[in-house]
């Protein structure tokens, strides 16, 4: 008998993948610098939502980040962001960058985890990140400036950010809506998200 009650505590607390091979989708979480990354399918979200000649239907991915508006569009490491992103609540921008290559050949030196969503999951997702982005008065996207990489951008961002509601608390938070079992204010850090998720699925490219 205690054998058995051992046995049914592993299987309801093990964590799983949210779908089968058959009827799910891969999401990739990724550690980028300071930020968690979180790449989705770009036909997941809506065409509807990107301002004019700003498609991203033609793209395969997007890589979805979020941040404090100043600190994260700084080209460099500017203390007074910091100070400022720390201590006071802050205007956030959401970074969105398209890939269009396999994600196993397109990030470098840093760590990848696959996750397979359902259905479902994958809606939950997509739609908490399009909660956190600022529409003007046609529901599109609000630029906020030319982003990191060549073809990325910013936008503004409905939530604020301020401790301890980093960047990475926010991928964490995410990655709960899809039903995952995380806590996300324990996860203040990449290194500590990437990790927790490899629970959930499978490392891809590690450090």
């Amino acid at each position: 008998m205690r054998f058995l009650v051992i046995f049914i505590g592993l299987v309801i607390f093990q964590p799983v993948a949210k779908g089968t091979e058959n009827d799910s989708t891969a999401i990739y979480v990724v550690s980028i610098s300071w930020h968690t990354g979180i790449v989705i399918p770009a036909e997941s979200l809506p065409e509807s939502i990107w301002p004019e000649n700003q498609s991203m239907a033609e793209n395969k991915y997007l890589e979805i980040g979020w941040g404090d508006a100043d600190f994260y569009q700084d080209e460099g490491f500017n203390l007074w962001y910091a100070f400022k992103a720390i201590f006071w609540p802050t205007r956030s921008v959401v970074h969105v960058n398209p890939i269009n290559s396999e994600i196993a050949n397109y990030y470098q030196e840093t760590k990848v985890v696959e996750i397979m969503l359902d259905q479902e999951a994958l809606e939950a997702l997509t739609d908490f990140i399009i909660r956190h982005l600022e529409h003007d008065g046609e529901s599109q996207l609000v630029v906020a400036g030319d982003g990191i990489y060549t073809d990325s951008k910013f936008y503004k961002g409905t939530s604020r950010y301020y401790f301890p509601n980093n960047s990475n608390v926010w991928a964490a938070r995410a990655l709960r809506e899809t039903g995952f079992s995380i806590s996300p204010i324990f996860y203040q850090f990449t290194g500590w998200v990437l990790n927790k998720v490899e629970n959930f699925g499978k490392v891809i490219e590690a450090d």
